[in-house]
């Protein structure tokens, strides 16, 4: 997941996300007053879920889904050996031909480039300086559907299986630092979990010779840490016309909080609530997991990239933890039971949205943040590019951002931010020059509370240092 390519609307005011705990079911948001609004903070709670019938169709797809498989993947994906899979690198690289010789061992068959499984593309490297560019592939595979007619369009099931790579790497947003033991940010649960997953979902369509109406599409995406440029990249060339692509499912960090409720994000994107009749009616392949169904959505992983280009998606993920971007998001935290439940629900909303005989038609929701960290009230593309700062007369290390817009009655507004303020440090502690974007949220999220904290800005040509409060 890339916390830092967000930046729409007080993406900086976002420094934790929580969800909301529920009995069995659903933990559900309230339909939304008006279509494309946000949706309501109150909650309903559904009755137990059924499971499903023995005769379903589904159930042979679904016994082939095991917490053993899902540990078997993570062993090799997330190993010390892959050097945290960063994009532009070896370990990467070989995830890829992994990922690819799994979905061609399984009989899918290949999307990518002169008829592989591998959709290359370059892409600018995070962190680096001088537009230093690097190349990567996504990862795509097709299953035929079964209709005549509505195999022609596709439902995209993705997951990023990028991660952050080592000590070593140019900086793509590695939280803490390496140890004498340690320098590899394996990325267990962000993202091997989801693709682990992804690659289970299509064993069970292949191993079962299951074949939904409508056609499918996996991606396993490069770059997503970079910038969510590999799903960028594949909307922008689709194997598939994005015209035919009806939804698409995206799976990022579904390995963790084992017992919480389920995040399910960007349900909005679909008319007439569509997304959650399709919900309800996946849910008995997986009865216990509870599910935290939310209108809005964060661009904060590669369903972002297909709301843009106005397709209907939705999101699962178990939320974020301790271990974020850290050394410390290993294999061995990873909650297999539990995944293998969101891997047969995965299923099944798949199944069931590639059967759907109603209509789908893309509703772009209200972009609302949902994390209840300190709020500084700055939003917009505020990075400002070294060669900048180099000309304001600051030193390499030195990071900025610009502010391009104020939220009245925020924290930064009330300190006396202005639009064109360069936000240089925070509590005394600079931005980096790496990444400003996710420099400054760490120093928003760690500023301490009920105190004045500093804040220095490059006003013009004069650093002006004012005086913020978070209570």
């Amino acid at each position: 997941m890339n916390r830092s390519t967000m930046s729409l609307g007080a993406l900086l005011a976002i420094t934790s996300v929580s969800v909301n705990a529920s009995a069995a079911g659903f933990a559900q948001e309230a339909a939304p007053a008006e279509r494309g609004s946000a949706v309501a903070s109150a909650a309903t709670v559904a009755e137990p879920i059924a499971p499903l019938p023995a005769d379903h169709p589904l159930q042979e797809a679904l016994a082939t889904i095991t917490a053993d498989d899902l540990r078997d993947y993570e062993k090799w994906l997330a190993s010390d050996e892959r050097m945290g899979r960063c994009a532009g690198e070896a370990g990467n690289d070989e995830a890829a031909e992994w990922i690819a010789r799994q979905f061609d061992e399984l009989g899918l068959a290949p999307l990518g480039d002169d008829g592989t499984f591998l959709q290359h593309f370059d892409f600018r490297v995070r962190g680096g300086e001088g537009g230093k560019m690097a190349r990567t592939q996504n990862v795509v595979a097709f299953w035929e559907g079964s209709d005549p007619v509505l195999r022609q369009q596709v439902v995209v099931v993705g997951a990023h299986f990028d991660h952050v790579g080592t000590a070593k790497s140019l900086d793509a947003g590695r939280i803490g630092r390496a140890t004498p033991a340690d320098e590899i940010w394996n990325g267990a649960d962000d993202n091997g979990s989801g693709t682990c997953t992804l690659i289970e979902v299509a064993e069970a369509f292949a191993q079962s010779g299951l074949k939904p109406k409508r056609s499918l599409v996996f991606i396993a995406f490069s770059a997503e840490e970079q910038g969510l440029f590999g799903s960028i990249h594949y909307c922008a060339n689709p194997a598939i016309p994005i015209e035919r692509t009806v939804a698409m499912l995206n799976m990022d960090m579904v390995g963790r909080n084992e017992g919480k409720p389920i995040e399910m994000a960007a349900i909005g994107t679909l008319q007439n609530d569509l997304w959650r009749a399709l919900v309800a009616e996946s849910h008995p392949a997986a009865p216990g997991l509870v599910l935290d169904l939310k209108n809005h959505y964060l661009p904060d992983s590669d369903h972002s990239s297909f709301i843009d280009a106005g397709v209907p998606t939705t999101f699962i993920c178990t939320g974020l933890h301790e271990d974020y971007h850290k050394i410390s998001d290993t294999q061995d935290k990873i909650a297999y039971d539990q995944m293998a439940q969101i891997t047969r629900f995965a299923t099944a909303l798949l199944w069931n949205t590639a059967n759907s005989e109603a209509k789908f038609v893309f509703e772009k929701p209200k972009f609302e943040p949902r994390g209840r960290g300190k709020k500084l009230g700055v939003t917009g593309e505020g990075i400002v590019a070294p060669t900048r700062l180099t000309e304001l007369g600051l030193s390499k290390e030195q990071g900025g951002y610009e502010v391009n817009e104020l939220i009245p009655d925020s924290v930064g507004s009330k300190a006396g931010l202005a639009v064109g303020d360069v936000i240089l440090s925070i509590g005394g502690k600079a931005l980096s020059s790496d990444d400003a974007n996710v420099s400054l949220r760490r120093l928003i999220g760690g500023a301490p509370s009920k105190q004045d904290v500093a804040i220095v800005v490059l006003r013009g040509k004069e650093q002006v240092t004012l005086q913020a409060r978070w209570e």
